[in-house]
């Protein structure tokens, strides 16, 4: 057992109320510790303190999890906290999302999303330089009171009342004569298992761009840049004035605050964060126990006149380190990708999100189409490998794996097959970028349940019941251009492609050649379905592209499909990529692959509707969850500002652009492809990224008429390589090379 006879505590409802409880324990350690380890689970987040410093600085720990199934503990090493004598270990709780009763409580009986009262468990093993041993364990001997934060949500914000600060609280000397005992709570978990994810932590830090009284008392900060996290602020006030924050992703054209897209239709709340002064001079203060959405703050209550001084926006996110990077002379390339990493930066919160302020849920099909170029700018392999142990605890004893995980309480009815698609998808993803086999071997009876419900739900190869290419151009979140059976079909085909070869690679050889054998009838059933042999088409931008990278064309067709994407583009649509969350992922790599990079280049620099630019031209520095249209708002609220979901394009800059491809028979770029597609409007292009095998580098350079293109190659790999310029190509082994107009110049 992790926790021996370590007990559940809380504090008793009554004298609780809304607040953060706080909990406190005097121990005497005999001897100088040499080691000493902390062990805890405080549901839903904890902040521990000894001896009066914090311990660790992680925030918003721990991740969620569907409480029923499993909880994550923390293990600190706290040896350099004690001292000889008497010491104090403080515990905070916040409800997290372990107590989120105020959202959604139409849909959850009244009770929002909560498993009960905040909780935690902990046990400290302190060891001497002779190896003696002492344990502190989590009993009724502890006491607990209320503390300053007197109501905290995930959704609607965190109030703090600073003349209810208890100085000392995490000291041995405190009085704590009118503390009381907590209770013994119940365990809410059937397991436990340790945080092997990166914590959430305080990433950056972001200076207002401007201050605006817009009214007289009502202060409007612009934080330039869409961003999750909070605000810190630095007052000196009376005791008992009341600081309020406001937060939003877009303002009205008087300068107040527009909360629409921060989903108040839907939650019922707003993101709030209210602070009261103690009345003591200079106060610093940023909240615990909440993150928020937003570009925008109104401050009101401020004593005196607010500066740029005062604030500080906090930047906080699961603490992902980088992998890639890419940069370009482009602008507007370098602007895209920047937009893609702030949005899925701020929607890495212990779970993909489908965005920071509406709903925070991980939709599969989100998480799908985000996956990818997730691992190309981020060591996120642990991470998406979280995602998919939330997903088996959700499993359905019919196959079937609910639309958004997080799960438990937060989870939602049976997802549609497209969605469904990514249990098969992300393992396999997580193994050709990272070669962890383990991974596959972890879930294949889940993704075997799950392709045959497919198999099951089919009609003759052709599997309809999908969102489809979901947010195109439109008055709808549902497409309208590409039938949701069309793109449903294609996932069937690349999942049953994904599962014959990761049943090969488990050497499972009767499912191997089975999904294989579904690979090709599906494939002849979506061209006997879908193609046009009169247009010699299949239809949308969305379709045509998708066939295309999938290599579900009719043989000899190939030239004409392209040719009819290409005409869309360019004729049809007016030089407008008309796709949606499937489109965009991609429709620019099959244009750079097919030969047509540079037409790619021109769409991503259009500038009016529907495009990224208009977008950019309207204010936006993250990824929208639609295409800004009029009619959405007016027929289904203002969307979220802040989508990942809209990002898959990003993955071209490295695999097109840059034009370097993982080889999915050689997992972890032991082997990979580098096929740049350089572009005579685009002067130069680098992109860096850091592969299990080390750093693998592209970068081409346009002087006047001279191309030249340098790669690195990790030791112990290599690259099977297109040579621009050459029209050949070849094995390049680990080294650095330069190429000039196709020639090698040095190695």
């Amino acid at each position: 057992m992790i926790f021996h006879s370590s007990e559940w505590l809380a504090m008793p409802d009554a004298e609780r109320g809304e607040s953060a409880p706080m909990f406190r324990r005097v121990f005497e350690v005999p001897f100088s510790a040499k080691s000493a380890k902390l062990l805890i689970c405080g549901l839903g987040y904890n902040e521990v303190f000894i001896n009066g410093r914090r311990v660790g600085d992680g925030l918003l720990d721990p991740a969620q999890t569907d409480y029923n199934a499993r909880a994550f503990y923390l293990e600190h090493d706290v040896a350099g906290f004690l001292r000889k004598g008497a010491n104090a270990i403080g515990v905070m709780l916040g409800d997290g999302w372990f107590n989120q009763n105020r959202v959604w409580k139409t849909w959850y009986e009244g009770k929002g999303m909560s498993y009960g009262c905040p909780r935690f468990i902990a046990r400290m093993e302190i060891v001497s330089d002779e190896g003696k041993k002492m344990y502190l364990d989590s009993d009724l001997k502890w006491k607990c009171s209320i503390g300053p934060i007197t109501e905290n949500n995930v959704y609607a914000g965190e109030r703090y009342d600073a003349r209810l600060e208890k100085p000392g609280w995490d000291t041995a000397g405190y009085d704590d004569s009118k503390w009381i005992l907590p209770v013994e709570a119940t365990e809410p978990c059937a397991r436990f298992e340790m945080q092997e994810i990166a914590p959430m932590k305080r990433i950056g830090e972001i200076v207002p761009k401007s201050v605006v009284e817009v009214k007289p008392g009502v202060w409007v900060a612009d934080m330039s840049q869409n961003f999750s996290g909070w605000l810190r602020i630095r007052v000196s006030g009376p005791a008992g004035a009341e600081i309020k924050l406001r937060f939003a992703e877009t303002i009205f054209p008087d300068g107040m605050i527009d909360t629409a897209s921060t989903g108040v239709f839907a939650t019922l709340v707003e993101q709030i964060d209210t602070y009261i002064c103690r009345g003591s001079g200079e106060e610093v203060w940023e909240p615990r126990f909440t993150y928020h959405g937003f570009r925008y703050v109104e401050i009101t209550g401020w004593p005196g006149k607010l500066t740029a001084n005062d604030i500080t926006g906090i930047i906080v996110h699961t603490a992902l380190e980088r992998a890639g990077s890419f940069e370009s002379s482009d602008e507007r390339l370098n602007i895209l990708h920047r937009m893609a990493l702030w949005t899925h930066r701020s929607n890495v919160h212990g779970i993909p999100e489908d965005c920071p302020v509406r709903e925070r849920c991980g939709w599969l099909g989100d998480a799908n189409v985000v996956c990818e170029f997730s691992i190309w700018n981020f060591k996120s392999a642990d991470f998406w490998g979280k995602y998919l142990d939330d997903i088996e605890t959700t499993r359905q004893s019919n196959g079937g794996i609910p639309f958004n995980i997080a799960p438990g309480k937060r989870t939602s009815s049976t997802a549609k097959h497209d969605w469904m698609a990514a249990f098969i998808l992300i393992p396999w993803y997580i193994y050709v970028y990272h070669g962890r086999r383990e991974v596959l071997e972890r879930h294949y009876d889940g993704m075997e349940q799950v392709i045959e419900r497919f198999e099951e739900k089919m009609d003759g190869w052709i599997l309809a019941g999908g969102f489809g290419d979901w947010f195109e151009p439109g008055e709808r979140a549902n497409p309208t251009q590409t039938h949701e059976s069309l793109t449903t079909t294609i996932w069937f085909y690349r999942c049953a492609q994904v599962m014959s070869k990761v049943s090969g690679i488990l050497v499972k050889r009767d499912e191997e050649r089975k999904f294989g054998e579904w690979a090709r009838k599906i494939r002849e059933a979506f061209i006997r379905k879908f193609f046009n042999s009169e247009t010699r088409s299949f239809g949308s931008q969305t379709s045509n592209a998708m066939a295309l990278h999938f290599g579900l064309v009719p043989d000899g067709e190939h030239a004409n499909v392209l040719s009819a994407l290409v005409k869309d583009l360019r004729e049809t649509r007016k030089m407008h990529y008309h796709v949606g969350i499937f489109g965009l992922r991609f429709l620019f790599e099959v244009l750079a692959r097919n030969g047509h990079a540079e037409l790619a280049v021109e769409l991503l620099h259009q500038d009016t509707y529907p495009s990224f630019g208009d977008l950019i031209g309207r204010g936006a520095t993250t990824l929208w969850e639609y295409w800004g249209e009029p009619e959405v708002d007016k027929a289904h609220g203002p969307r979220s500002l802040s989508h990942p979901m809209m990002g898959g394009y990003d993955n071209w800059f490295y695999n097109s652009l840059a034009g370097i491809r993982p080889d999915e028979d050689n997992p972890g770029f032991e082997h990979f492809f580098m096929e740049p597609n350089p572009v005579p409007s685009v002067k130069w292009a680098r992109a860096e990224y850091e592969s299990p095998c080390g750093r693998i580098v592209s970068e081409w350079k346009y002087e006047g008429k001279i191309l030249t293109w340098t790669v690195e190659i990790p030791k112990g790999t290599e690259a099977t390589a297109k040579i621009p310029f050459s029209g050949g190509g070849g094995i390049l082994k680990s080294g650095k090379y330069l190429f000039v107009d196709g020639e090698l110049i040095r190695s």
